[in-house]
């Protein structure tokens, strides 16, 4: 793990803003939607039931394994096979503390309306550079000398390419509907966060030089990203190139207890029933 040191005076609510995710019109039927990013979703009658399956044309689909997430124990196995390995591995390893944000209520919408355990949000816009974001335009001030600092460093992961999480879902829901959120894929994966902990924006007034601790998917961070899970109110910015499913928070106790035994079943080669 790498640490950036960076001369600010800085820290960051969650986004508020979940704009951009791809869904299947509500028609009676299954559907298949592809989208820009070569990914389809897929759902049933009533319940929204996204899945990201990487495809290169739509003749694809046939060859592919389809679930519908009508029931948070499928949500559960969609997390499993999908999200990215070491971002599950550091939440089973820190007693499944999640990572969570606020959902926009146009995307909270479709959760209600479709009755779905879970969303899977592609394209996001990123905003952390924007003065609307915060409202501050010290805090876009702020972001922006990161992301040159970062970019100095040749770091993947800048605000340009991530957004924002909290460890705690009372702050998530500061920003919307909370949910936890779940990084799709093994590559473009990638998280920062203050080192010691705390926000990004605003900044305690007496910090004057800061270190931001970054993972970019070795073991030795996954250690370090399963302590800054178990932090309390803790932001960490998150890069999610292929997208990430978002599962309210409301479904967290359920959720937790389905994850732990897949995990036992899938550590110890346990057939699942």
């Amino acid at each position: 793990m790498r640490a950036l040191f960076i001369s600010s005076i800085f820290t960051a609510p969650l986004h508020r803003f979940v704009v951009c995710y791809n869904l299947v019109p509500h028609d009676g039927r299954r559907s298949i939607l592809k989208t820009r990013r070569k990914f389809v979703t897929f759902t049933t009658t009533s319940i929204l039931s996204p899945l990201l399956l990487p495809l290169s044309d739509q003749n694809a689909c046939a060859a592919e394994e389809y679930y519908s997430m009508s029931t948070i124990k499928e949500t559960a196995q969609y997390i499993q096979k999908y999200t990215n390995e070491n971002f599950l591995r550091s939440v089973m390893e820190s007693d499944c503390n999640f990572l969570y944000r606020g959902l926009s209520p146009d995307a909270n919408k479709q959760l209600v309306i479709e009755n779905s355990s879970g969303l899977v949000i592609t394209d996001e816009p990123f905003d952390l550079l924007d003065v609307e974001t915060y409202g501050s335009n010290a805090a876009a001030t702020y972001f922006q000398s990161l992301e040159v600092q970062m970019n100095a460093n040749r770091l993947s992961i800048r605000p340009s390419n991530s957004h924002m999480g909290s460890t705690c879902p009372l702050e998530a829901a500061k920003w919307g509907t909370a949910v936890s959120i779940w990084p799709l894929g093994e590559h473009g994966v990638q998280f920062a966060w203050m080192d010691g902990g705390g926000l990004f924006w605003p900044v305690p007034a007496s910090s004057k030089s800061r270190a931001v601790a970054l993972s970019d998917g070795t073991q030795n961070d996954d250690r370090r990203l399963s302590e800054a899970l178990r932090g309390d109110a803790w932001e960490i910015m998150f890069r999610a190139d292929n997208g990430f499913l978002a599962v309210p928070a409301a479904f967290d106790d359920e959720l937790k207890e389905i994850l732990r035994q897949l995990y036992i079943e899938r550590v110890h080669r346990i057939p699942m029933t």
